[in-house]
């Protein structure tokens, strides 16, 4: 028999063991061993598997073709939330029909159920139906939990903005005095000039200044926020490090330099970015308007390598709609944004990788000529060549192995890393930005998106793995499937 072992937490706790994890890669190996079973892991690590987070699960993907394929006869869990923690149950029952279909078993330590037979199936759905009221009692604590602190003003998780960093201890957010200098800059110079010119003179990234200097940074700098619902502030337990009064200058000269003439609106988020091609042809993905306009107002726009000039177009390609590709690229960036210290480790590891490639080559060179400056001496001092003679060649040596050195040294300067801190985003916080900003984030992250028929490749500007590989897939799915998603974001928007 052979087993599929599915591990998987739902929560990372920083600077701390993940113990429940380490438990399950030990004893669910061994309890296969113990009964004699084959076994394949598919170990998913910390991701949630509550609705709408399905595609962070690749490895239960994998496990699902796989039984599909008729490899897996029976799937051993730790407890069997970890195959789906779906509060609709929709998932669950999903994963039940599934291994009836094919006779696979459900098995932990303690027991094993079979889902084609009746009683087992009852039971299953029994265990299932608590774990979903579990879960929703479990959201409902937390939002509740998370309100009263919101209300009491406590900060809410997630990385503080310079010069605030959260103190474990004291579990609140506390001043670095070395960040206050830079950030006071900052605000000083926002205060007279625009986001650009203060990036220049500042060496930052022009999304950074911006970031800095909304609305949502300059409410937390004076240790505020405002409540949504109802439209009060809200003061914060943590030290206010700006007063009403700059805050209020800063948001004036936003304004005041704004461009009288409106700007022109883009297309779509992904256009006119240089990042979108045909993955067939080459050509730029452009934006296509649908001129069949639904009761609503509303129209499903596309991206497509399309031209309208029949001798020159490209027949594989096909059209997408506009919110899907954005939203599958979306999901990918923020996946691979969750990794944002293992993306630094490989960034890292690619420079030394990149450098030793790059040094070989030139100490082969570098060992060539001083073999050539060894046989020239050996020349003179047989008396074979004039010194006066080899004096020019000597020379010619010696300037080539000083650039070789100096090549050396410069191969050991490693480039400027991307800037790590435009990067801890999460989706909610992208949500919060405006157009141009969220262009910004996007082009300062993705090299290029080859768009296919029935996929498209990801380019990032950093490896987003181990080996040094940047690139990543999506796939789409049929085009029936791209319309109703099309028709469902409209109909939400």
């Amino acid at each position: 028999m052979v087993a599929g072992i599915y591990i998987r937490k739902s929560r990372e706790e920083k600077d701390k063991p993940s113990h429940r994890l380490t438990v399950q890669r030990e004893q669910l190996p061994a309890f296969a061993k113990n009964q004699g079973w084959q076994f394949e892991v598919y170990d998913d690590g910390h991701a949630s598997a509550a609705k709408g987070k399905f595609e962070d699960l690749k490895e239960r993907s994998r496990l699902e073709n796989d039984i599909r394929a008729n490899k897996i006869q029976v799937i051993l869990c730790i407890e069997l939330s970890r195959l789906s923690r779906d509060d609709s149950l929709q998932d669950y029952t999903a994963w039940l029909a599934l291994c009836s279909e094919f006779g696979v078993k459900l098995a932990t330590p303690s027991r094993s159920l079979d889902p084609s037979q009746p009683s087992d199936w009852m039971l299953l759905l029994i265990e299932g139906g608590f774990s979903s009221v579990e879960m929703k009692v479990l959201q409902a604590r937390m939002r509740d939990g998370r309100q009263q602190a919101f209300r009491e003003g406590k900060w809410l998780g997630g990385t503080p903005p310079a010069p605030f960093i959260y103190d474990r201890n004291q579990r609140c957010l506390i001043v670095d005095n070395d960040k206050l200098l830079h950030v006071r800059r900052l605000w000083e110079l926002a205060e007279s000039k625009s986001a650009k010119a203060t990036a220049e003179e500042l060496n930052m990234s022009e999304i950074s200044v911006r970031r800095a200097i909304s609305d949502e940074r300059l409410l937390i700098y004076q240790a505020l926020r405002q409540d949504t619902e109802t439209g009060e502030m809200v003061h914060c337990d943590w030290q206010s490090v700006m007063d009403k009064d700059q805050a209020e200058r800063i948001r004036s000269s936003r304004k005041t330099r704004k461009n009288s003439n409106a700007p022109r609106p883009y297309a779509a988020l992904l256009s006119n970015l240089g990042i979108l091609e045909c993955g067939y042809c080459g050509r730029t993905v452009k934006v296509w308007n649908n001129s069949r306009i639904r009761k609503d107002g509303s129209r499903n726009n596309y991206y497509g390598c399309q031209t309208k000039n029949d001798k020159n177009r490209c027949h594989r390609a096909r059209l997408v709609p506009q919110h899907y590709l954005e939203d599958k690229v979306l999901t990918n960036f923020f996946s691979t944004l969750k990794e944002l210290d293992k993306l630094k480790e490989y960034w890292l590891q690619e420079q030394t990788m990149k450098a030793s490639e790059d040094i070989e080559p030139l100490e082969n060179m570098e060992l060539a000529e001083n073999e050539k400056k060894q046989r020239l001496v050996a020349a003179i001092a047989s008396g074979v060549i004039d010194f006066v003679d080899a004096k020019s060649e000597m020379d010619k040596i010696s300037i080539r192995l000083s650039e070789i050195r100096h090549k050396r040294s410069t191969v050991n300067i490693v480039k400027e890393p991307p800037n790590w801190d435009d990067l801890e985003f999460s989706r909610d916080d992208y949500n919060l930005l405006s157009t141009d900003e969220k262009r910004m984030l996007l082009s300062a992250s993705i090299f290029k998106i080859y768009v296919y028929e029935n996929n498209a490749i990801i380019e990032y500007k950093f490896p987003r793995l181990p080996n040094g590989e940047r690139t990543s897939r999506v796939k789409f799915g049929t085009s029936n499937s791209r319309k109703r998603f099309a028709n469902c974001t409209k109909s939400n928007s």
